[in-house]
């Protein structure tokens, strides 16, 4: 009884599917396939407005495919936390290889606090999506403490300004490659500088490769002439004149 009812069944519902058509029209027919209908139609019309628009206004379609192509460009090259580590490193090995007393203050005390503020876990790193910020919170992401778990008495985001280490933009960490622009030059060697001497202007390029130039040709040595060579003129000079006595008294 129970074979011959699912056979039954199983033929019904057979003979329904071929009336009502195939699974594929099935599906186009149903109300997903219907959404999704209408959504490729709208997406069409709207491209195809798109591209009318960009015929009748050249300008302001080449405008917004420039801040389109600007904003890819900014996101594509936006840094991330692991290119400042690096970066950080980087700045640090050149420090050490400098002397104390010409490495720059403002340069060594950047990159030490940042250094700092890393080894303690305080240094955080945030994707805007076409710009980066480094910044730096009062305790470690990880402590068990009171004052750092609670959300009542944790830094409201308005003072994040004033906790900016760094902006990171097009590849580049910028503060902290402006801060390691004269990094082997110690200013406080020129602190106490008569003012006509802080003033002076630096030399330009010309005259500094010039300089090079004559410093290197001091570090040569120094060619002598043939001792015979030198003979043979004074000897060659020593007729010359004789025969000019000669001719002078005939």
């Amino acid at each position: 009884m129970a074979a011959s009812w699912l056979l039954k069944r199983w033929c019904s519902t057979a003979a329904t599917v071929t009336t009502k058509g195939t699974r594929w029209q099935r599906l186009i027919n149903s109300r997903a396939g219907v959404w999704c209908r209408s959504l490729l139609s709208d997406y069409k019309e709207a491209c195809r407005e798109a591209v009318l628009g960009a015929r009748e206004q050249p300008l302001k379609a080449s405008v917004y495919l420039g801040l389109m192509g600007g904003m890819y460009a900014c996101c594509y090259t936006n840094p991330d936390d692991g290119s400042f580590e690096t970066s950080l490193l980087e700045t640090s090995n050149r420090l050490a290889l400098l002397s104390p007393w010409i490495r720059s203050g403002t340069s060594d005390g950047h990159v030490q606090t940042i250094v700092k503020l890393r080894n303690e876990g305080r240094l955080h790193y945030v994707s805007l999506g076409i710009a980066s910020l480094a910044y730096y919170t009062d305790y470690n992401s990880e402590a068990s403490l009171y004052e750092a778990r609670c959300s009542a008495i944790s830094v409201p985001w308005t003072e994040l300004p004033k906790r900016v280490l760094d902006v990171g933009f097009a590849g580049r960490w910028w503060v902290l490659d402006h801060k390691m622009k004269y990094f082997d030059i110690n200013e406080e060697e020129f602190k106490h500088l008569p003012p006509a001497l802080v003033a002076t202007v630096p030399p330009s390029a010309q005259i500094t490769e010039r300089n090079e130039k004559l410093h290197q040709e001091s570090w040569k040595a120094v060619v002598m002439e043939d001792e015979s060579y030198e003979l043979d003129s004074i000897q060659k000079d020593m007729d010359i004149s004789d025969k000019g006595k000669e001719s002078n008294t005939t």
